[in-house]
């Protein structure tokens, strides 16, 4: 391999042209093709895939349109009256929507606002119940309106039937009273009352906007046009809505305006995101570029140790983009741990450089350790690939990407730019350096005894307690203040000691999600016998199927025989008269008797407003109908694979046809089993790397495991730190282990390189050691700036890479050479 890489560099050395040529247009190939990705911020790219038994995916948490509402909340400051509020809230929403109108067309970004309901939504409700009520009976009632047909019930029914007439109700409806002298409204009543009961206690309506219980804050809620994965559109909304909030704090003091939701918190996630990677990482990066120029002194380093960075950069980007055409931003940020790696075989490249001055003498020495150390650390990181979730196998594959297209850069293209006339270095800074590297550290007893003493405390942390994992999904994403006080405020003024949870019945069809519900509320009201389930919406009394709305107006026809008209005929004459009607009042209820009734799907009609339409039933983006309850339960009970809440859950997802609207319940046991398949995939790759070493030191099982060495007590030092630290893995440190590993071979490689390559070039040790030196101060730099960062994500990953980091590097420096010596000794004597 060193020969074929000399043989390209003399070809590109003698044709400079093709050389320019090739360099510049693979730049520009792969340059133009990773331009073209779509960079992701949705959080739900942290989220496992569930899986049913039969391997098909239970739900898609991204595909669901009702994450993707916004909830609006108008809190009323100095005692504010509810009328003041809910103008405060007209005059927002009505701003909102004229400033969104503004963009340009294709480029609104609110759907619809759902604060209120309009005047005319009870008339057309009115209108739609007289020509389709029957549908809406259930048929156990009719033995119940059979016994309502007696002189003695009419008698009551007419006093109520004056008095509803000349209330309020009658001066709006008045035919629905003339079509119901028997009472059946009552009855519905009844049977409507588990629906209200389900959704009762969380709001009310005043002035036709919705409030809390205690009419101090008004809500309305936000449909986007876009899904909450479209991150563009969801800034451009958010920024609108902060900057109409700004306005309105100065217009309208007495009301405080907050929101939240899966998309305000995406929103929030990913600016944060990209504020860390400016502010922290980035800074990190001006910092270590300024120290390498201190260092190298030559104008052109900088530019040198950029590009074959920048070029992995685009390769892994535009390799991306074919696979997949998209790339997680999240993964993105972390991976900028990975160009630091990356950076690493630049380093060794261009530090060799700096001392023995000839491009071909730095390719036969570096070309087979960089080779060695780019394939071990690819294998270190395909084992993301196997991973089930996708943040993880994006990282995965655009770490192996980005190593192989630097490593690639720096060993064909980077020795044609080195230019040995201008070739300096900072010599005092460089003396510093070998003086470090040539300090007998392995020679050291107390530093070996500390050495081993911390592995070994570390080790049996680990032997004891294992590893410890977090599957609590809330700890990744950012926790904007805004969103968590607008959240606690909406719960605070709801029902705080009691909490709910989306369930839903699914179909191909709606009418088939609807005729599912049935079993749902069959198991739901199973479980509220039991104590589990405090209540839920059955929202099957308001969407009705259309067989069973037949099967109810058959019912209605075959109830009111001739028989029975006749009878109520004669209790109207009786029972009218006596409370001031006319015989010939309810005519209507005659007609609504005889009239034809065909089924109609309420959800159809348009007369229920879209924006709570949509709270109670959807259509998927994967084009799957989910008929949605809310479902109460202690809230104190979520916590627990025994909890009410877990056994809810269990009970309701083992069932065909329903849902659990709830990512963190399917993600769990999801997650638990991730723990095990990454610590197998680890230890694969491990054995992967111990088989590379194998075959690159010939079978000499000596030299492979004192490679090996530093590569595994690395790793267990981190897990035995993580313990001893109280601290857990989670979806994105868990990527520490594969940097930590990857690094560490790295590191491992290049010094048993120049321990064995020793006894021809002694200086050999010292040029890999340099090259070492700055590939771990960029990269100390660069973690440590990571825990400054707000974003627990990224955060999370900043002390066990640290202390990894500083274990590789000690352990290679130290304890590896110590070891080399003492079998070289055994194997002279």
């Amino acid at each position: 391999m060193t020969e074929l890489v000399i043989k390209i560099y003399k070809y590109f050395h003698n044709h400079r042209p093709i050389f320019w040529a090739s360099m510049i247009f693979l730049f520009i190939f792969f340059g133009f093709f990773a331009s073209r990705i779509n960079l992701e911020e949705d959080i739900n790219k942290l989220m496992p895939s569930s899986k049913n038994a039969d391997g098909t995916t239970k739900l898609a948490f991204s595909s669901l349109r009702i994450k993707d509402k916004t909830f609006l909340l108008f809190e009323g400051q100095k005692g504010a009256t509810p009328q003041k509020i809910a103008r405060a809230c007209d005059a927002f929403v009505d701003s909102l929507n004229a400033q969104d109108a503004k963009r340009p067309k294709g480029e609104q970004v609110i759907g619809d606002v759902f604060y209120n309901i309009p005047e005319d939504v009870m008339f057309d409700a009115v209108d739609y119940m007289q020509e389709h009520f029957p549908a809406y009976i259930d048929t156990a009632v009719y033995a119940h309106i059979d016994s309502m047909l007696t002189v003695e019930h009419f008698n009551k029914q007419m006093i109520t039937n004056r008095e509803d007439m000349t209330g309020s109700f009658g001066s709006s409806f008045p035919e629905l009273i003339q079509m119901d002298p028997v009472g059946i409204r009552s009855v519905l009543m009844k049977q409507m009352a588990p629906l209200m009961a389900g959704s009762a206690g969380s709001y009310k309506t005043i002035d036709e906007h919705f409030f809390v219980p205690d009419s101090s804050v008004c809500i309305a809620f936000i449909t986007p046009k876009y899904s909450a994965t479209n991150t563009g559109q969801g800034s451009a909304m958010f920024e609108m809505l902060n900057q109409q909030i700004e306005k309105f704090k100065t217009s309208h003091p007495e009301v405080k305006i907050v929101y939240h939701g899966t998309p305000a918190s995406g929103y929030y996630n990913s600016s944060t995101i990209k504020k860390d990677l400016t502010t922290t990482v980035f800074g990190s990066f001006i910092f270590v570029l300024a120290f390498i120029f201190i260092c190298f002194r030559n104008w052109d380093t900088l530019p040198l140790l950029i590009l074959p960075v920048a070029f992995g950069a685009v390769f892994g980007l535009a390799m991306m983009y074919f696979i997949e055409g998209q790339f997680s931003l999240l993964a993105l940020g972390i991976g900028a741990i990975v160009l630091g790696v990356a950076m690493s075989y630049v380093l060794h490249v261009l530090t060799h450089y700096k001392y023995v001055n000839d491009p071909e003498k730095v390719l036969r020495d570096e070309t087979v350790p960089v080779l060695l150390g780019c394939l071990t650390t690819i294998g270190s990181f395909m084992g993301l690939i196997f991973i089930n979730t996708d943040l993880l196998k994006d990282f995965g594959l655009f770490a192996a990407f980005a190593i192989s297209g630097t490593t690639f850069f720096s060993l064909i293209f980077l020795p044609q730019l080195l230019d040995d006339k201008v070739n300096r270095i900072n010599k005092k800074a460089f003396g510093f350096i070998d003086r470090i590297n040539a300090y007998p550290f392995d020679q050291k007893k107390p530093l070996l005894a500390g050495i081993i003493v911390v592995t070994l405390i570390c080790v049996v942390a680990y032997a004891i307690h294992g590893t410890q994992f977090d599957s609590d999904m809330n700890n990744l994403g950012y926790r904007s203040p805004e969103v968590v006080y607008s959240e606690n405020l909406q719960t605070q003024k709801t029902e705080s000691a009691i909490h709910s949870t989306y369930f839903a019945s699914s179909g191909k069809t709606m009418e088939e999600a609807i005729e599912h519900f049935d079993a749902l509320q069959h198991k739901l009201d199973s479980l509220q016998k039991l104590g589990l389930v405090k209540g839920y919406t059955s929202t099957n009394q308001i969407f009705v199927s259309e067989k069973v709305q037949q099967q109810r107006i058959d019912a209605w026809k075959k109830f009111w025989t001739p028989s029975r008209v006749g009878k109520v005929r004669q209790l109207i004459a009786m029972t009218a008269p006596q409370v001031g009607f006319s015989t010939d009042a309810f005519e209507p209820f005659f007609e609504a008797v005889e009239a034809d009734y065909e089924p109609d799907p309420l959800y159809k009609s348009g007369i229920i407003p879209a924006g709570y339409q949509s709270t109670l039933m959807e259509k998927t983006y994967a084009g799957q109908y989910l008929l949605f309850t809310s479902v109460k339960y202690d809230k104190n009970s979520e916590v627990g694979a025994n909890s009410d809440y877990m056994r809810i859950c269990d009970a309701i997802a083992n069932e065909p046809n329903m849902l659990v609207l709830d990512t963190s319940y399917y993600t769990q046991d999801t997650l638990m089993k991730l723990n095990s398949d990454f610590n197998i995939l680890q230890w694969i790759s491990m054995v992967f790397v111990f088989v590379v070493l194998l075959f690159s030191f010939r079978f000499n099982i000596k030299y492979t495991l004192l490679g090996f060495m530093p590569i595994i007590l690395s790793w267990l030092i981190v897990l035995g730190a993580m313990d001893i630290f109280d601290m857990k893995f989670n979806l994105i440190n868990i990527i520490i282990s594969t940097f930590i590993f990857g690094i560490g071979v790295d590191y491992s490689i290049f010094v048993m390189n120049g321990l064995i390559g020793g006894k021809e070039n002694k200086k050999l040790l010292g040029l890999h050691k340099s090259a070492i030196f700055f590939s771990a101060f960029i990269l100390v730099i660069t973690v440590s700036s990571m825990l400054l960062a707000s974003h627990p994500a990224i955060k999370s990953v900043g002390f066990s890479t640290l202390v990894g980091l500083v274990s590789a590097v000690v352990l290679a420096y130290v304890l590896q050479p110590a070891l080399f010596k003492f079998i070289s000794r055994k194997e002279k004597q």
